[in-house]
């Protein structure tokens, strides 16, 4: 038993970061710097906290998703004479950098949320795709961990749906951290993959969070009170008005939900067969 700890560990584990990045952030200055330091901070634990960690960072905001790390532009991992360990200053330089690129956009937004199922499906993809070139067909020690900031509006909610199943197929654990209001959708996706789900009240809270809930990995978990998750909400948000519901009209072609009875359905075409009112037959008219 001792052998198999010890080959454990020496693994290491693959760490892929979904950071939302929502221009939302903008609007405070000094939260934004705190959260994205944090970020960063947590991501240089990682890796130094074993030589066989890795790690992807994966951004997405209202409008797309992109890798913050690893970047194929960057692969030379330049000397340092501050003593500081090369590749967190390489993570460090990386991260910087393709932020600037992805935030220096148009801060004028009408979406409410981020594509974080666009960066899931990343993720997802990033992983079987190291598992592949790391031979031998092996499942790998890997997580995922989804730091959300922006609100939901249930819009891609079919889409998240088969993101956790195939993570759950992938035997993929994802983690979920909501700053500010809780988001159900992320709490589904916790359970539905074997993850943690924590909701924190202020980015000031983040750090300490990170460290002592989602720093672990799935072996020490074991051993740890961690809070409890509490009761999950599988209601689903209909289509129409993004509300969650408890009855509701499923299309039996695409599985989209709706709240009322339509003809048709706005995610597939479908047409569906509307309910005609029973009509009575005329009563005979009696021989005299």
């Amino acid at each position: 038993m001792a052998s198999t700890s010890a080959s454990d560990s020496e693994e290491g584990c693959l760490l892929v970061i979904i950071l939302d990045v929502h221009p939302c952030l903008a609007s405070n200055e000094g939260e934004a710097e705190v959260y994205l330091n944090t970020v960063t901070a947590f991501a240089n634990l990682h890796l130094a906290s074993s030589g066989a960690n890795r790690l992807a960072i994966i951004a997405a905001n209202h409008a797309q998703s992109c890798y913050l790390y690893p970047d194929q532009s960057h692969e030379e991992v330049e000397r340092q004479i501050d003593g500081r360990l090369e590749l967190l200053s390489h993570v460090d330089k990386i991260l910087h950098e393709n932020l600037k690129k992805m935030m220096v956009t148009t801060t004028i937004f009408t979406q409410s949320e981020s594509l974080i199922v666009g960066a899931l499906g990343r993720a997802l993809t990033y992983v079987r795709r190291i598992e592949s070139e790391d031979g031998l067909n092996k499942k790998i020690n890997a997580r995922i961990l989804v730091i959300k900031v922006s609100t939901d509006a249930g819009g891609q909610y079919l889409n998240y749906v088969n993101m956790y199943l195939t993570a759950q197929k992938m035997r993929l654990p994802v983690d979920m951290c909501v700053i500010g209001s809780d988001c159900g959708l992320l709490q589904q996706g916790a359970d539905i993959t074997g993850g943690l789900y924590y909701k924190v009240n202020s980015v000031d809270k983040l750090m300490q969070s990170l460290m002592m809930i989602f720093m672990p990995n799935l072996d020490s978990r074991r051993r740890l009170a961690l809070p409890p998750s509490g009761s999950v909400d599988y209601r689903a948000a209909c289509f129409c008005h993004r509300s969650l519901v408890d009855m509701a009209h499923v299309c039996s072609n695409c599985l989209s939900v709706y709240c009322k009875a339509v003809p048709l359905c706005s995610t597939c075409n479908a047409l569906f067969g509307m309910e005609m009112p029973i009509r009575k037959p005329p009563k005979k008219k009696k021989n005299d």
